[in-house]
């Protein structure tokens, strides 16, 4: 850390940093050999203007979600000291190493030319640049700079150097090549602890217009890349033992736990991320990684029917996500799941809102797009609203989330009343969530729609058996959606499906 330059440095890679945040970690770092009051840090850092003890608590979340829970401790009764070592440096400058814990990190390494027409010659570095760019939208990732990753071009290929020289764990390496009107890249993900590789995907593109291009394969090498490395990050912490974890591992095991079972009916999982989540808040008050956690875990309850209280549920999932959002409003995942609360809630207007912020904060995120566009469909314009969710597939066709992608597919083609093709997507929906519920409501109503009501039958038993206080809630008319039309179909149709109603009955909403 050196203050002349106010700049903040991790093996030689400056690290973003807000400037109260710079001043509150200066403060703390002067001050290391003793507690500081709350009272002085603020006379130290806002110099005298009078701001809320809010202000202090965001800046001081923000240093350990950057640095790691243990960076500042928190002393009760007697104020915030620094929690790391020191290691003094230059005199008069007084630079700090640090290490940065927790926070997955990665590097986008120069992509290599293997044989591209010379009119595009600037195309791999620009991509390099555009994937490294949209990677910064997601706050769960620390993502080296540009110039850093640069400074190995023409170096030899050792990932492990790299990550050693840089302070990273996952490399992202690819090439580039032309061949007449199309290009093709060639990316792949690195986990440099172990040298093995995570993922591996080519992307084809014409070379209609050149930007277009750039924009498009960047955003789908991003789309893609980014939940095989949430999906490596989750294997890598649900083998921790959470007592060796700090706040930010409790809350990151409890985000993979309930990232993993997504759809599943089964609540033992939810209530597994529920405790870490709640431990990791104990340690940190201000971790919205913890309570963007709960509030996922809230939402879940809420939609499956396995809770007590639904309002008392939805209204515990909103507190934790405007938790998550005042640690830091530019939390896609956060408005994600604020929107869904809000949709569950009977509140479609603000659902719509929050999620349409969440996809400008960060269009990267392929789950909230699919979202987006199930909503989209049900609110608005169905035709829109499924090419979003297909577009959503497109970018992410390996994305540990595509059940519940094809879920929301399915069900956009059940509200335009395409019910053979929403029947069959309900069917690829079982197959990449196997054990999940959500696709068994899909087929039960669309394959009635589509008048094969053996089908519809068949997989109304299935969910019975699974999903029973689901298959309740959904025959009691508690729907995701409060559109007058889908409810009307939906809720018709999967009380024929339950031998509930007269199979003539659904003649008529077809």
């Amino acid at each position: 850390m050196c203050p002349a330059t106010r700049q903040l440095k991790c093996n030689g890679t400056t690290v973003p940093i807000g400037a109260r945040a710079f001043d509150l970690l200066h403060c703390l770092i002067e001050c290391r050999d003793r507690v500081v009051s709350r009272d002085e840090v603020m006379a130290k850092v806002w110099n005298g203007i009078v701001v809320g003890d809010n202000n202090l608590n965001v800046q001081v979340s923000l240093l350990r979600k950057l640095l790691g829970s243990q960076a500042v401790v928190t002393v009760p009764g007697h104020g915030l000291r620094f929690g790391y070592d020191v290691e003094p440096g230059t005199p008069g400058s007084h630079p700090t190493n640090l290490t940065l814990p927790g926070i997955p990190s990665v590097v986008v390494l120069p992509f290599t030319d293997f044989g591209i027409d010379q009119s595009f010659a600037w195309l791999p570095d620009c991509i390099v640049e555009d994937i490294t760019t949209e990677l910064s939208r997601f706050r769960s990732l620390f993502v080296v700079a540009r110039n850093s990753a640069f400074s190995f071009r023409g170096e030899p290929d050792d990932p492990r150097r790299v990550a050693s020289d840089l302070g990273v764990r996952y490399v992202v390496k690819g090439s580039v090549r032309t061949a007449s009107d199309r290009v093709r890249v060639a990316a792949q993900l690195i986990d440099t602890t172990s040298g093995g590789h995570v993922w591996a995907e080519n992307f084809d593109n014409r070379l209609d217009s050149q930007l277009d291009v750039q924009n498009q394969i960047s955003r789908a090498v991003v789309t893609a890349l980014v939940p095989q490395i949430d999906a490596a990050e989750s294997k890598r912490i649900r083998m921790a033992q959470t007592g060796d974890l700090d706040a930010y591992g409790v809350a990151q095991k409890g985000w993979s736990i309930i990232s993993a079972v997504d759809m599943t009916y089964d609540p033992t999982p939810r209530d597994q991320a529920r405790k870490l989540a709640e431990q990791a808040l104990a340690m940190d008050p201000h971790s919205g990684l913890a309570s963007r956690t709960l509030a996922w875990v809230h939402w879940w309850h809420a939609y499956h029917g396995t809770t007590k209280s639904l309002t008392d549920t939805l209204e515990q999932g909103r507190k934790a996500a405007d938790h998550a959002l005042t640690v830091d409003d530019s939390d896609h995942h956060a408005w994600r799941l604020r929107a869904l609360l809000d949709f569950r809630g009977k509140n479609p207007e603000a659902g719509l809102a929050e999620l349409r912020r969440a996809h400008d904060i960060n269009p990267n995120c392929a789950i909230t797009l699919a979202w987006l566009g199930f909503y989209e469909a049900t609110y608005g314009d169905p035709d829109k609203g499924i090419a979003e969710i297909r577009d959503a597939l497109r970018l992410s066709p390996r994305d540990p989330s595509r059940g519940s992608m094809l879920a929301a597919l399915g069900f956009a083609q059940f509200v335009a009343r395409d019910y053979l093709a929403a029947a069959n997507t309900a069917e690829s929906a079982l197959l990449a969530a196997s054990g999940s519920a959500t696709p068994l409501v899909l087929g039960s109503i669309s394959w009635v729609g589509a008048g094969q009501l053996d089908k519809a039958k068949a997989l109304f038993r299935q969910l019975r058996e699974t999903a029973p206080r689901l298959a309740e809630a959904r025959l009691s008319g508690l729907w995701l959606s409060d559109h007058e039309d889908y409810v009307r179909r939906a809720h018709a149709f999967l009380q024929i499906a339950a031998g509930i109603t007269d199979p003539g009955e659904a003649e008529p909403l077809r």
